[in-house]
């Protein structure tokens, strides 16, 4: 995520000249470790990825259209070699010389497999010229690429081989539209996760889901996974590093918000960021910290993390350290001989520079002080040595020798199954050899790894081995899975339910139900029962899961897969217990059973794209009612009055949770509140309720605030009457939460006031002195905010000249910390209204403070070159309270938020100093154009009517758009009444924000950012 939508530049075309934070070698490093440059531009440029080959060539994924271009021919595959042995490449040739979009490769048996979206495919290089001659279409329908509106952004975007075999692929959350495989098998992904198929593109399938914008994955030696994802820029969803297991649904965006207890809680939130490259080292040659460890790279950070990880039940817990520092960390890679490979996108934005600039660098990092891998070119080994080389310390080597050993075929099996046997080797090389026993005999590998299950070290293994393929599973016996329910291994028992799903025989759901009261599972990220009820679901029977909902230590997971069974035999089940038990607390649980059931999932078009801020409400993204939906509002109806009274509270956020409208319900004896906040239009009675029940501090916070949004559907002056009589309120409140603080704010900055100043005028001299002081606030922010028009301005102006006799007034300046109402101040020290002079005293005092202290004196921006600016604001030492102060006066907080809990509008600035470096976020204020801001694209929307609106889009709801034009204003749209939308290259910010700030005032408004180190974004 990026400083700000794309956006105009307001001072004269100038060319940024920063001081360089990255110039040289990248730092942090530790001193075990030396990094040189390998190549770079023009050889090898814009690397959306890298792939070393074990004998050290690296194959750069090279794309001039960043993330958001869509210019054809602008992508290429590049083979650097280094020839002589200096560590630097010194031969380039184009692998694939036309490939649109690369992202992420993996060469793995002599074989180059790559993402390049919508495609998987594999190429060859069969007379080793260094150029791909043979090429194989794998997959389809992988996300989008330039044909995509928004280009290959949230795309498919890497690939790589496990040992196991499969072909691990990070999809991003334009999901998986409709994905072809060469067997014909076709897979829906409806947003991010991770599939998998097999090398000759068959056998596709999801392998864990629901994640954001995953660009890469990391695969452990025990086939564990890993990735760094991208933040939501302000909702929530931060920079999470994820462990992937087979069938979990990682809760993006349907279910991480109001249903967290359903989805994979993630290892850690990093907060903001912009994850991308994931991977694995377990190589010798390096420090014994940094062997079999896990490493991610960070787009806006511009890290290379270590997050060594530790085991905790059946997931793991993790740490985090700054390995490397980069100025726009994408990728990293090692070969077969313990050389490190890292990529950055240094000078780069979202898509190709017109200015000719050369964009990224790969660099090369060894370690010196220890003894390296020496790869072993597996095509030219012995059979006889090729165990050996499957035994090596080498995840690389292991690799190859699999895929050879693989080629080679039944011959080598016995050596390698003696090889899975021997408890003297490391887990690392006994899994090795169990997948690829498996692989070279098929099913016929059951009989050799059945008997391998007494092995404790193994069992998980040789568990997932068995099943790993659902087109072999005749003859694998179910009772190897049923018994290992019961083990003491949290990760044997997952292995056992992973399973159970691929072999489908219903009758095991029974063992799962009774076993799953026994299982000790915890930690940061627990997901036995999460598995289970997803194996539950899949296994479908319902006798078993009805029979388990009598047993209240067995009830939650039972319900849990009920209430994702849209079967009418489960209505009806659910319904019959519903009507016949007198057991309170179980007619609830089933109750919340239906409310879940009331309706599914739309089918999705394979075209839709939710943005980079979806509707998060959950537990679906967009609502289809289905045939038993009547019968089941009608049960949820009619038990209304059968749930005690201290529940029914409980009982209506349950209804709304599940996306009921319950003032559509025929519920006796609701609460008016509740009613009334369901009004499509307020009325003056139900306006006055609901500003009566947002100042009552009895009832819960997030009730009260829902009172004072709807506000706004009160006719005429009632509803600004009402926000600003419930804001006055809670100023006043004693323990009420900071979030009460944001809201009047965002009521004061909300570029709307600027049509509302005659009633506000009206309310601030009518109003208590509460009311009159954010009133003002807001007229005063008009008044000063670069963003209102001028006819809004001068209406301000009239009135203030009037010399306002209200204490909000006042109040208000002193607060803002306001200068130049002199006359006013003057005015109101005459007057003999106690108060009125005491606040007017107070403003006097603040605006004689001293204009130097604040900056206010100095040349002005616009007056000097940028290059003078940024490197004045580098060097300078700003205010960040004044700079505080300057986000709102100059208008910024009408685009950005810097609270979690704020209105979301564009780009999230809470962590901007903890995202970004100080020579960026300037660069960013003084040339907004250089980078746009994924998400927050200029959009100029042809609606059907034959207008047209021009903004960025903050929300879209339910088919209901909220585009926030370039003067912060929100317009309130319909996507059925959109005609065309179309991405403009020019930005949002208006012109001049900056210009009018002294050098000084300019670097506070730096320093402020770079103050916010708040967790998010």
């Amino acid at each position: 995520m990026i400083l700000a939508p794309t956006l105009r530049r307001f001072i004269a075309p100038a060319t940024i000249a920063l001081p360089m934070l990255f110039a040289g070698h990248a730092s942090a490093l530790d001193a075990a470790f030396q990094i040189n440059d390998f190549a770079g531009p023009p050889n090898a440029n814009y690397p959306t990825a890298i792939s070393a080959a074990p004998n050290g060539d690296v194959y750069v994924s090279s794309d001039r259209n960043g993330s958001l271009g869509h210019a054809k021919n602008m992508g290429k595959i590049v083979l650097c070699r280094d020839t002589d042995g200096d560590g630097k490449a010194d031969k380039f040739i184009d692998y694939i010389p036309d490939l649109d979009s690369p992202r992420g490769g993996h060469l793995a048996g002599g074989v180059f497999y790559v993402i390049h979206p919508p495609y998987l495919s594999s190429f060859v290089d069969k007379d080793g010229d260094g150029v791909a001659d043979e090429k194989k279409q794998l997959v389809d329908g992988l996300g989008g690429g330039i044909e995509h509106p928004r280009g290959a952004d949230h795309t498919t975007n890497a690939v790589r081989m496990g040992i196991d075999g499969w072909l691990y692929i990070a999809v991003g959350d334009f999901g998986m539209f409709g994905s072809k495989g060469t067997d014909g098998t076709r897979v829906e992904l409806f947003g991010g996760g991770i599939a998998r198929v097999r090398p000759d593109g068959s056998e596709l399938e999801t392998f864990a889901i629901m994640t954001r914008n995953n660009c890469d994955m990391a695969i452990a030696p025990t086939l564990d996974m890993f990735t760094r994802d991208n933040t939501n820029d302000g909702k929530g969803w931060n920079t999470r590093l994820h462990h992937f297991t087979n069938l979990g649904d990682h809760g993006y965006p349907r279910l991480y918000q109001n249903f967290k207890d359903e989805a994979i809680v993630p290892l850690a939130d990093f907060g903001g960021g912009s994850g991308t490259g994931g991977f694995w080292l377990d190589e010798p040659g390096f420090p014994k910290q940094f062997t079999n460890t896990l490493f991610t790279c960070d787009w806006t950070t511009g890290n290379i993390y270590h997050n060594p990880v530790t085991r905790e039940f059946a997931s793991y817990t993790v740490k985090q350290d700054v390995f490397l520092k980069l100025p726009r960390a994408i990728d990293m890679d090692v070969d077969g001989s313990s050389r490190i490979f890292v990529a950055d996108w240094r000078d780069g934005g979202f898509d190709h520079g017109k200015d000719g600039k050369p964009v990224g660098r790969i660099q090369r990092i060894v370690c010196p002080g220890e003894k390296p891998a020496q790869y072993v070119d597996v095509t030219k080994a012995k059979d006889a040595d090729l165990p050996a080389l499957l035994a090596s310390a080498s995840a690389v080597q292991r690799l190859e020798a699999s895929r050879e050993i693989i080629t080679r075929g039944n011959k080598l099996a016995e050596g390698v199954l003696a090889l899975a046997k021997d408890a003297k080797q490391s887990e690392a090389v006994r899994i090795a050899a169990i997948f690829t026993y498996k692989q070279v005999l098929g099913k016929d590998a059951i009989k050799g790894l059945s008997a391998l299950i007494a092995d404790a070290t193994v069992k998980e293994y040789v568990l997932r081995a068995l099943t790993d393929r659902t087109s072999e599973l005749a003859g694998v016996a179910t009772k190897l899975y049923t018994d290992a329910l019961n083990d003491a291994n949290p990760r044997v028992v997952l292995q056992a339910l992973i399973g159970l799903e691929r072999l489908n025989d219903k009758k095991t759901a029974s063992d799962i139900i009774a076993a799953s009261a026994t299982w000790k599972d915890g930690g940061v990220s627990p997901r036995l029962l999460h598995t289970a009820r997803t194996t539950l679901v899949h296994l479908a029977n319902t006798d078993a899961l009805f029979d388990a909902v009598k047993d209240p230590a067995t009830r939650a997971l039972a319900l849990a897969a009920l209430q994702r069974l849209h079967q009418p035999d489960v209505v009806k089940g659910l319904i019959a217990l519903a009507d016949s038990s007198k057991d309170a607390d179980l007619r609830f649980a089933v109750l919340g059973a239906l409310a879940r059931l009331t309706y599914q999932e739309k089918p999705w078009d394979l075209k839709y794209w939710w943005q980079t801020r979806p509707d998060d409400r959950g537990p679906y993204h967009e609502t289809i009612a289905w045939e038993e939906t009547p019968k089941i509002i009608a049960t949820l109806e009619k038990h209304f009055t059968n749930i005690a009274a201290d529940k029914q509270s409980l009982y209506l956020d349950l209804l709304a949770k599940n996306r009921l409208a319950v003032t559509d319900l025929k519920l006796p004896g609701i609460d008016p509140v509740t009613l009334a906040l369901g009004l499509g239009k307020l009325d003056d009675a139900s306006s006055r309720l609901l500003v009566q029940a947002a100042q009552d501090p009895k009832r819960p916070f997030a009730q009260r605030v829902m009172a004072y949004k709807a506000q706004t559907r009160a006719e005429g002056i009632n509803g600004l009457k009402g926000k600003l009589e419930i804001l006055a309120s809670w100023a006043q409140e004693q323990g009420i939460p900071a979030e009460a603080a944001q809201h009047q704010n965002d009521f004061i900055t909300e570029t709307e006031r600027g049509t509302q100043v005659k009633d506000l005028h009206k309310l601030a001299k009518e109003g208590n002195d509460s009311v009159s002081r954010i009133a003002w606030a807001s007229l005063l922010n008009i008044l000063t905010s670069p963003l209102a028009k001028d006819g809004w301005k001068n209406d301000v102006k009239k009135i203030v000249a009037g010399n306002p006799k209200e204490v909000g007034f006042f109040l208000a300046i002193s607060e803002r910390k306001l200068t130049g109402f002199d006359q006013q101040i003057d005015a109101a020290l005459k007057s003999d209204n106690r108060k009125l002079v005491e606040a007017a005293t107070a403003a006097k005092a603040l605006a004689s403070g001293g204009a130097a202290d604040s900056g206010i004196t100095g040349k002005k921006v616009a007056e000097l070159a940028v290059k003078d600016v940024a490197a004045a604001a580098m060097t300078g030492k700003g205010d960040a309270d004044v700079g505080k102060r300057l986000f709102t006066q100059q208008g910024c907080i009408a685009c950005h938020a810097v609270d979690l809990k704020a209105e979301q509008k564009g780009p999230y600035l809470g962590a901007a100093g903890a995202k970004f470096t100080r020579d960026y976020l300037i660069d960013s204020m003084l040339d907004p154009n250089k980078v746009v801001a994924q998400g927050f694209q200029t959009f100029l929307l042809s609606m059907k009517d034959g207008s047209q609106q021009m903004g960025f889009i903050t929300s879209e709801v339910d088919g209901n758009i909220d585009l926030r034009n370039i003067a912060g204003q929100v317009f309130k749209l319909k996507r059925a009444d959109v005609e065309k939308e179309s991405h403009l290259p020019q930005s949002m910010m208006p012109p001049g924000l900056t210009g009018p700030l002294t050098v000084q005032e300019f670097t506070s408004l730096v320093e402020y950012l770079v103050s916010l180190k708040e967790k998010g974004g």
